[in-house]
């Protein structure tokens, strides 16, 4: 090679490295510019939400994060935010990175969010994201558009009126075997007892009856290893650490990283999957090994439980195309022990607080429950009047869920106003259910007897929210509020309920659990039982 050829060479090869760090240069100017317009231009100058009323208090780069994991309850700043604008049907707020978000007030907007204009929002992303990797892909709980109108309208047969009211006697069962264990704290404790963990057992054992006919304990069985309360636990009520993981693991792949979390928490996956599984072929089996070749074949078993109603209906379905596998089924199980268990032992716990503060409450629950005879009827329960308000009572002052979360798929105009794809939409039943314009100024206390002169927007259905509305809406509300009227029956008709020496705090001042889903007292809730 001569010398011209090398310079040649080297020239050639200059350029192609100028060329190569002029491009890299452009694309982090261009990531650089697009930053800075997401952060300070786009959020104030061009965003079509920038004239809507909000709080100005946020960070440049995290918008309103701090506000919302900072404070010292799940339902704030939102319900501050709330009543400083009362009567706005749409807050804006700032998400991470200054993202559009924005808090739904108005009764109009939430119908339209939920029902009028439904399809065009889906849960959103961070939200899958985290849940995904506990339930999986595929359950009711995740699934979009017609699949989750296909799969709604198959398990709606699990919660008809005839199968809820069959649940009665195993209800009755589990509530009897609450109180036998508030009896032993008589007996060995002096009558104090932590009534979250109690509940939550309770509740716990009753949704794995609903969902596989199988108390915790005998899940654990199937396949030994780490009991299935630690691995629910570990999934499903994980420490401030857990919480922290599930959050990153949202934004950052961090489950690869080699720490005792990690490990702990693949365990209880691994271990809590495999007991799953291990149930529903044990269930295939059990239900007409000959069933695909006679579909005609009578059922073996005679439950109401979710599992066996799968396999009978849909895992030896006769048409193919309505068949579900075992990883569907699988799925459909985890979502609902997920969803239907500590919801319905937070309300319980609340609803015991709220009789120690308002003992006349309590004293008229119990006149009302003492016609009942032993063996009540669904009409019999339903025939309480003062037993519904009551309930429905607690779950509008102290709701136990926190967030209803959607992200516009499309451009969508609510209440007049232009939501871009994209935007983070936020709503919380206490928004509603603690809004002095619709529930009057008197909306923050506890008073079952609003509900029989309910005034003005209060009368909409819409107003109590702790179930959710449209077709998203808790499949489950007539079991779960069956569920909580009978474990109130066994209770306020055995135990009068007081507080520990020394705990005078009212409802509103007892610390809860923040961030999370639900709203929960901080490090459980002890009280003073004894025999009514």
């Amino acid at each position: 090679m001569d010398i011209n050829q090398l310079l040649r060479s080297l020239s050639d090869r200059v350029l192609r490295q100028e060329v190569a760090l002029t491009l890299l240069y452009l694309y982090f100017l261009r990531l650089i510019a697009s930053g800075l317009y997401k952060l300070f231009i786009y959020p104030y100058y061009v965003s079509p939400l920038r004239s809507l009323p909000g709080p100005k208090d946020h960070h440049f780069l995290i918008g309103h994060l701090l506000n919302q994991f900072g404070g010292s309850h799940p339902n704030e700043p939102y319900v501050s935010w709330m009543k400083r604008w009362p009567t706005v049907p749409l807050i804006r707020y700032f998400g991470f990175g200054n993202a559009d978000s924005v808090l739904v007030t108005s009764l109009d907007a939430h119908k339209e969010i939920l029902q009028t204009k439904a399809s065009s929002f889906e849960k959103p992303t961070f939200f899958r994201r985290m849940v995904r990797d506990i339930v999986g892909h595929n359950g009711l709980g995740l699934v979009e558009g017609e699949e989750h109108k296909k799969q709604r309208r198959a398990l709606s047969a699990l919660f008809s009126h005839k199968n809820v009211e069959s649940f009665i006697p195993q209800l009755r069962k589990k509530a009897t075997d609450l109180c036998s264990l508030l009896d032993d704290k008589i007996r060995d404790e002096a009558g104090i007892a932590d009534v979250v963990s109690l509940y939550s057992k309770t509740t716990l054992d009753i949704i794995g009856l609903f969902a596989a006919g199988k108390e915790p304990d005998e899940l654990t069985l199937n396949s030994g290893g780490m009991p299935f309360t630690t691995c629910y636990q570990e999934l499903f009520e994980p420490d401030g650490l857990g919480k922290l993981l599930i959050a990153l693991n949202t934004v950052i792949p961090i489950r690869w990283l080699p720490i005792k979390a990690n490990r702990r928490f693949k365990e209880a996956y691994e271990t809590l999957h495999s007991q799953i599984q291990a149930v529903i072929r044990e269930r295939i089996q059990e239900l007409h090994p000959n069933k695909k070749t006679d579909p005609s074949a009578e059922q073996s078993l005679s439950s109401n439980d979710m599992l066996t109603w799968m396999v009978e209906n849909k895992y030896y379905a006769s048409d193919e195309d309505e068949r579900w596998g075992e990883e569907l089924i699988s799925d459909q199980m985890l979502t609902f022990l997920a969803a239907g268990h500590q919801t319905t032992a937070d309300g319980l716990t609340w609803a015991t607080q709220l009789m120690i503060q308002h003992p006349a409450e309590e004293k008229r629950l119990r006149e009302e429950i003492a016609h009942l005879g032993a063996n009540y009827t669904y009409r019999e329960i339903e025939a309480l009047p003062y037993l519904h308000n009551f309930c429905r009572e607690v779950l509008r002052a102290q709701c136990p869920s926190i967030n209803i979360g959607r992200e516009a798929i499309e451009d969508v105009i609510i209440q007049g106003v232009l939501l871009p794809k994209g935007t983070t939409v936020m709503m919380q039943p206490a928004i509603v259910q603690k809004n002095p314009t619709i529930w009057g100024e008197d909306a923050d206390e506890f008073r079952p007897d609003r509900w029989d002169a309910l005034e003005q927007q209060a009368t909409d259905s819409w107003a109590f929210t702790a179930f959710g509305h449209g077709p998203r809406g808790c499949i489950g509300k007539a079991f779960s509020m069956l569920e909580f009227k009978i474990l109130l029956i066994e209770l306020v008709s055995r135990f009068r309920f007081a507080r520990v020496e020394g705990d005078n705090r009212l409802v509103s001042e007892i610390e809860v659990v923040n961030p999370s889903p639900m709203l929960r007292p901080l490090g459980g809730l002890r009280m003073r039982v004894e025999r009514a």
